[in-house]
């Protein structure tokens, strides 16, 4: 059973909407991604760190509280077994599952307040990534208004069911469950939390940005390294396979081809023996009618030696009568 998930994190600084600009636009080593496909990625909107600043900047009130939320990063995905590379029914880009969730998004927030979405595909499970400004209707910077409490939580949760994840065959979480679903942070984090990839930390990017590299950024350049390593062997082998495969259907076909050969032979040689059959019965027909033939002419031979017989002895007899003195 395949599921709609929806999850939204809060971004209460700058520094964080950089950070996490930063992971979506690709511009930091990115383990769980494969670097082969990073190019398949589609945004629209503000596209980079600085881009999606600047709209930023541009779309807050000039007026807010020193604590509020800037903005909402929206995940938008569905259980892996949904996708198409995971055996089920949608595509990459969800056969429209995210265009949708983009239109309900822009419809619960307003457009101009949608400032960047992106689809990943080069990570195992495709996922719309979404950053919005919480501006209500009467021009306030709240988020509490659209993620506050459990209750509007829940209510997000059944009507993007509803309107986007429904009308692509997808299931409801059970409401009210006390699981704890993996928040988008945790989702970006997987490979770190089993501990195959370094979780990256504030200081590790300020480092980064004046060109240090701490421990942690070179472990996750040399994950990244070894996956882009990895996906290349594996397009390697995947067209290895290609080849061979390719080798296959070609022998099977050429193998089909001359199946066909023979059996078409076999079927010209079929028809020649009924052919034959056929003949040699019309032959053997023949060959009685001839038999029957001779032996009537044989009846009728002797019928006419014997009637010259009978002939010759009546002719003789008659010579007689008629001329006595030749006795």
């Amino acid at each position: 059973m395949a599921y709609a998930i929806i999850r939204a994190k809060k971004l209460k600084s700058m520094g964080a909407v950089a950070r996490s600009a930063m992971h979506t636009f690709r511009m930091q080593p990115t383990p769980n991604a494969d670097p082969s496909l990073t190019g398949r990625n589609r945004t629209v909107g503000a596209k980079g760190k600085d881009q999606l600043l600047a709209a930023l900047v541009r779309t807050l009130p000039t007026k807010r509280r020193k604590d509020a939320v800037l903005a909402i990063e929206y995940l938008v995905t569905a259980s892996p077994e949904a996708f198409k590379r995971h055996g089920g029914h949608l595509g990459d880009t969800g056969d429209g599952y995210f265009a949708d969730a983009l239109k309900w998004l822009r419809k619960r927030h307003g457009a101009a307040h949608v400032l960047s979405a992106t689809i990943h595909l080069d990570e195992s499970t495709p996922h719309l990534v979404v950053y919005v400004v919480p501006i209500t209707a009467d021009k306030r910077l709240s988020c509490r208004d659209f993620l506050g409490g459990p209750q509007k939580l829940k209510a997000m949760q059944t009507d993007f069911h509803a309107k986007v994840g429904a009308r692509r065959g997808l299931e409801r979480g059970v409401e009210g469950s006390k699981a704890k679903h993996e928040a988008v942070s945790a989702f970006y984090s997987t490979m770190a939390a089993a501990g195959e990839a370094p979780m990256l930390k504030p200081r590790d990017y300020a480092a980064a940005a004046i060109g240090v590299k701490t421990e942690a950024w070179r472990r996750a350049e040399a994950v990244a390294s070894a996956n882009a390593q990895g996906a290349a062997r594996h397009a390697r082998s995947k067209r290895a396979a290609l080849s061979r495969s390719r080798a296959v259907k070609k022998a099977a076909d050429q193998v089909s081809d001359r199946q066909q050969a023979v059996e078409q032979q076999e079927q010209q040689l079929r028809s020649r023996v009924q052919e034959v059959d056929r003949r040699t019965r019309s032959i053997e027909g023949l060959v009685t009618q001839l038999s029957e033939t001779e032996n009537k002419v044989a009846v009728l031979t002797a019928e006419r030696v014997a009637l010259k017989r009978r002939i010759a002895q009546l002719e003789h007899k008659l010579s007689n009568e008629k001329y006595p003195e030749l006795r």
